[in-house]
């Protein structure tokens, strides 16, 4: 990889967590309005309510905590980019 492209990784992976901790939040804020506003009626069998309730329980299961990875991940990066390049952190010596 170049340069380039290792420089914006870090703040790539930092607005990817907060998208995905973004939409987290608001499936797991919104979840249960969503799933009873949709009514499925006589036409539609339980099973898809059933596919529908697990799979926003998984989106509200899984997209918090990997939100959380990633955005720890961005920090190390720049870290480790700053180090790896002789910048240390502030506060630091050499």
């Amino acid at each position: 990889m170049d340069q380039k492209t290792l420089s914006a990784l870090p703040k790539t992976t930092l607005r990817a967590g907060i998208i995905i901790g973004a939409a987290g939040a608001i499936a797991v804020i919104l979840a249960p309005q969503i799933l009873q506003s949709l009514q499925l009626g006589p036409s539609y069998s339980q099973a898809v309510g059933a596919l529908l309730s697990v799979v926003f329980q998984l989106v509200t299961l899984f997209f918090l905590p990997f939100s959380a990875a990633l955005i720890a991940g961005s920090l190390v990066m720049r870290y480790v980019g700053r180090v790896l390049t002789g910048a240390a952190a502030p506060g630091q010596a050499k």
